[in-house]
């Protein structure tokens, strides 16, 4: 996903409020520039919940 850096703060507070609830997430962010680029992996078993959060990557 890719936001505009100005939500880097937001973003970050919200990958570790998930870790508390879900630690099985790995957030990465990575800083380009004007963007922000949010990537999440979770185990196998956990893809359908990142496909109702986030959406298909298809």
């Amino acid at each position: 996903m890719t936001l505009p850096v100005e939500q880097v703060t937001r973003i970050a507070e919200l990958a570790a409020a998930e870790q508390g609830c879900c630690p099985f997430f790995d957030f990465r962010l990575h800083l380009d520039g004007p963007y922000l680029h949010l990537e999440v992996r979770a185990p196998a078993d956990g893809g359908a919940l990142l496909t109702d959060l986030f959406g298909s990557t298809d």
